[in-house]
């Protein structure tokens, strides 16, 4: 048997042979790695929670100048991933003319083509989720959720047994204060909470605040809430209904807004550009002459430049529109407000984002 010598393949090139097969063998079992999972996701996941927040303060700004909102939602995020690569060896008997006695080449290639599917909030989709007001029951869900009761009725709520909320920079009656007041501080005690009865005419959502001890007084706040809801001394619970005034006793009337609403009311906190004050190029409050001005849900600054440090920030008409992310009052309500986006999506199921990252 001729040896490797006698052929002109000296032994330091069996070394090149096996390192180029080796590379062939690397080829054939490259894969993506999962680690992809983790950096897709939180990275898709931070750029689709940024765009949220932008196109909500964007509507309310559009809101406040009249013009008309627009919804895209993301309806999915597909990325792929695609790795592979070739090689090839060839080894020949040298000669006098041509001396190369190896010959071997390798491609590799990566792709990266990630895909974005929108979907614009339209017809009865744009219906329920925008302009049908929130379920009464859902507000006190929402207390006994561990969301504040301020909170909640300032921006959820438009009147309660006749009581007003603050409306298009109107400050609320005294009496809604009171009572959002009130309601937090039994919502603090854990003396507050919901149930649902089954009824033959209709289910039934009732509040409950807890009954004080055997023998001892009601608490002030106690008081306070019957007092300005017309309850009866010794009510301890009362059925919510949706409505302007109650049709029987112990019974809570509540006018609840639609999102439309909320944001249409958020929009009453932009500190607007002198000159778009002055040529009324947006909605001005409703306060008359004497009326005390209502407190913004949302504090949102305007100016010429782009701010350095904000929670969201948008450009419209020529100025940039923010909320300062140390203003946490505002960036509390305004999150509780893209909340109650998911609250109002009913009666058809929304089309969540969704990112495949292929690991293989």
């Amino acid at each position: 048997m001729a040896s490797a010598v006698e052929h002109g393949i000296r032994p330091s090139r069996r070394g090149w042979i096996a390192g180029v097969l080796a590379l062939m063998a690397l080829a054939g079992c490259a894969t993506v790695s999962p680690q992809h999972v983790t950096t897709d996701r939180m990275d898709y996941g931070q750029v689709v929670a940024d765009s949220w927040k932008r196109q909500t303060l964007l509507n309310v700004v559009r809101l406040r100048y009249a013009d008309a909102p627009v919804f895209l939602d993301v309806a999915s995020i597909i990325n792929s991933y695609t790795v592979g690569g070739e090689a090839s060896a060839l080894a020949t008997i040298p000669s006098r003319i041509d001396p190369n006695v190896l010959e071997f080449g390798a491609t590799g290639k990566w792709s990266n083509t990630p895909t974005v599917t929108y979907q614009p909030l339209l017809g009865d989709r744009f219906t329920k989720s925008l302009l049908r007001p929130i379920p009464p029951a859902s507000v006190f869900q929402l207390v006994q959720g561990g969301w504040g009761a301020t909170l909640v009725f300032r921006t959820v709520v438009g009147s309660v047994n006749g009581l007003r909320n603050t409306a298009h920079g109107v400050a609320a009656d005294p009496g809604f204060t009171e009572l959002t007041e009130a309601l937090e501080n039994i919502q603090r005690a854990g003396n507050i909470g919901i149930r649902i009865e089954s009824r033959k005419d209709d289910g039934a959502v009732l509040a409950v605040l807890r009954r004080a001890a055997e023998g001892a007084e009601p608490g002030e706040n106690t008081r306070r809430v019957r007092r300005l809801l017309g309850l009866e001394e010794d009510a301890s619970e009362f059925e919510i209904a949706y409505g302007l005034i109650p049709r029987k006793p112990n019974e809570v009337a509540m006018l609840t807004r639609s999102m439309m609403e909320i944001m249409l009311q958020l929009g009453f906190g932009i500190d607007l550009p002198a000159a778009h004050a002055a040529s009324g190029r947006a909605l001005p409050g409703q306060s008359r002459p004497g009326e005390a001005e209502a407190a913004p849900l949302v504090r949102i600054r305007s100016g010429t430049d782009a701010p350095e440090d904000a929670y969201s920030a948008v450009p419209y008409k020529g100025y940039w529109y923010w909320i300062d992310d140390s203003d946490i009052a505002s960036k509390r309500t305004f999150t509780f407000l893209m909340i109650l986006f998911s609250l109002a999506e009913t009666g058809q199921a929304s089309a969540s984002p969704v990112v495949t990252v292929p690991t293989r």
